[in-house]
């Protein structure tokens, strides 16, 4: 196998072929936590507190998740420019490094955030009725993020090579594996209170066999195609290119979802008067993201295919690649927007608790959905823009533009909710979105990432 040429060929053709395994990926992946929140509140009969207590966690994985999301594009977008180049040697260093250093980073975050479980989720006004479930089930995915963070180093480096279908092999399996699992755990532990640990081990095992599986075939991949001799295995210097783009992009992505636990903890509190409204809002908020995290894969696809020209020195075929971008993101829109707007009770029933708080369920789940589905053209048209500004490590516009939208977002939020309740809450979410394309767009024109690769005005 060979690695894929992002340099060559229709540049829409060759986006979408190079996309597509990538974003069925990102919807794969989001389905461990989705699949935990169907079985947790459709076979588990708590009232829905189990259900509740796996959406109250949802913030705070997705920081984890952007630490190995940030990490993996900065690995992503070094070793892509090396493949753009040629420079076959230096790629081979690249992925051993990321790999290292991957291990090293999880590690850390295992021993500094797993005893403090309680506390972050008192922190996010996370209820005493479901407080212990929400951390039985939150230490078991801290457990597992060497899984996560190597899994995604794996799926970044394999993007990088071009290669964007092999880890999705080894996803579908493990998608399959993580639902089984959970309906085999919940249906043979009899204390209502431990099923949520067999739904939280079953993800761990899945992630964990995604993870090692993976792995084991990239460096298979690696000896066979990359006969280059390195000189080290730790090579520093390739690793202090990884790092500016890479914590930038961590640093990035955890604010936003920093600011999504503050958000969160405002719908926690409203739920006392609200009986099942953090279950409808983290299940709808699930929905949604589902879409947003495939404009953000689609987002750093695209920055692959920029590194990639940029090594190359191919830069007509980057502006190609944005309107190419474009018009892929414009379909995507089109589809999810009619879906969402049609049919948003379908989506919600997915999620449907077998609580007494269905109501509040249902009309908080689609509230959101109406508030923010219309507004996906927002992001339609900042994700191209996003992805030519990361891809010629233009880091510090895209970090700009995105905590503009975090800014006001959460500015939003609170300074709203008081007077519009959840409406307030909502909200904020397409008007911080349009802050955010605003600037996007205008720093795509501006330019300054040309100058960056070198690329003549």
């Amino acid at each position: 196998m060979k690695n894929k040429d992002l340099t060559t060929g229709n540049p829409f053709k060759t986006l979408l072929l190079f996309s597509l395994p990538m974003l069925i990926s990102v919807t794969l992946q989001q389905f461990y936590n989705i699949c935990d929140s169907l079985i947790g509140g459709n076979l588990i009969s708590d009232k829905g507190d189990s259900l509740s207590a796996i959406n109250a966690t949802y913030p705070i994985t997705m920081i984890f998740l952007a630490i190995a999301t940030g990490l993996g594009i900065g690995i992503n977008i070094v070793i892509a420019r090396y493949v753009g180049a040629k420079e076959n040697k230096y790629v081979k260093e690249g992925i051993y490094i990321a790999l290292i250093f991957g291990i090293l980073l999880a590690l850390a975050l295992i021993l500094v955030t797993f005893f403090f479980t309680d506390l972050m989720l008192k922190a996010i006004n996370v209820s005493d009725t479901y407080l212990n479930k929400a951390s039985i089930y939150l230490k078991w995915y801290i457990l597992g993020l060497a899984f996560l963070i190597i899994y995604n180093a794996v799926t970044n480096i394999f993007q990088a090579l071009g290669k964007s279908n092999i880890p999705l092999y080894f996803l579908i399996f493990s998608t399959g594996l993580n639902i089984l699992l959970d309906i085999l755990f919940v249906n043979l532990i009899n204390d209502v209170n431990l099923k949520i640990r067999g739904i939280a081990i079953a993800t761990f095992i899945s992630q964990g066999l995604a993870s090692i599986l993976s792995l084991t075939v990239l460096l298979i991949y690696i000896k066979k195609t990359n006969k280059e001799h390195v000189d080290v295995l730790f090579n520093k210097n390739i690793l202090l290119k990884i790092l500016p783009i890479a914590i930038p992009s961590i640093i990035q992505a955890s604010i936003i979802s920093f600011g999504q636990i503050l958000i969160q903890s405002k719908v926690n509190g409203l739920d006392i008067n609200y009986p099942g409204a953090v279950a409808g809002y983290g299940s709808s908020y699930k929905i949604c993201y589902v879409i947003v995290n495939i404009y953000t894969m689609m987002s750093n696809a695209i920055s692959t295919y920029t590194s990639q020209n940029a090594g190359a020195q191919k830069y007509d075929r980057i502006t190609k690649g944005f309107k190419s971008g474009l018009l892929l993101c414009i379909i995507l829109t089109i589809i999810t927007t009619t879906i969402f707007l049609i049919m948003p009770d379908q989506l919600l029933s997915i999620f449907a608790s077998k609580g007494d708080n269905k109501e509040y369920f249902l009309v908080t789940g689609r509230k959101f959905i109406y508030y923010v589905a219309p507004f996906f053209i927002l992001l339609c048209i900042k994700i191209p823009c996003d992805g030519i500004l990361k891809g010629s490590k233009d880091m510090r516009s895209f970090m700009i533009a995105t905590f503009a939208d975090l800014v006001v977002r959460v500015g939003l939020t609170y300074i709203l909710e008081p007077f519009m309740g959840m409406d307030g809450i909502f909200i904020s979410w397409p008007i911080g979105w349009a802050v955010g394309m605003i600037l996007s767009v205008s720093f795509y024109f501006m330019g300054r990432w040309k100058k960056l690769i070198g690329y003549s005005i």
